[in-house]
């Protein structure tokens, strides 16, 4: 979701929409501590009945966690870094055609933000099959971090 201006619990919870709506099945949607991501707009969406949407928050700076980190150091990398652009709005259309160019980079993505986060819960012992053997109840995300 392209958004400009300043980021709110407004904006997060539109997006929370715009993301439900486009995907209709359980999620699970892992987040960062920013400010945006909070507050009485963002409790009150979570709080519709069928949302089937869960929300689980990083611990405090855990870059390793996060993927966004990946993407905008691979930004500085290939748009921004040792390079003096001059204008906001040459910055701004230099990283516009970097995200958008995205589209056609999918497996450099995939490895570009493999996060430490995806390595631990890949790492974690394969459900059993017999439900008999079923591991109790757990939110094995946020053991993870």
């Amino acid at each position: 979701m392209e958004l400009t201006g300043n980021r709110t619990a407004a904006t997060s919870t539109a997006f929370l929409q715009q993301l439900r709506a486009h995907h209709p099945g359980p999620l699970i949607v892992i987040w960062d501590n920013g400010p945006a991501h909070g507050g009485e707009a963002i409790r009150t969406y979570l709080a519709t009945p069928g949302l089937d949407l869960r929300l689980v928050r990083l611990p405090a700076y855990s870059p390793d966690f996060n993927a966004d980190e990946a993407i905008w150091g691979w930004a500085r990398e290939e748009v921004t870094g040792n390079t003096c652009l001059g204008t906001k709005a040459l910055v701004q259309e230099k990283l516009t055609e970097f995200f958008a160019g995205l589209t056609a980079r999918t497996a450099e993505i995939q490895t570009r933000c493999r996060t430490k986060l995806q390595a631990l819960a890949e790492a974690l012992p394969a459900p059993p099959t017999d439900p008999r053997q079923a591991i109790p109840h757990g939110d094995s995300i946020s053991a993870l971090v």
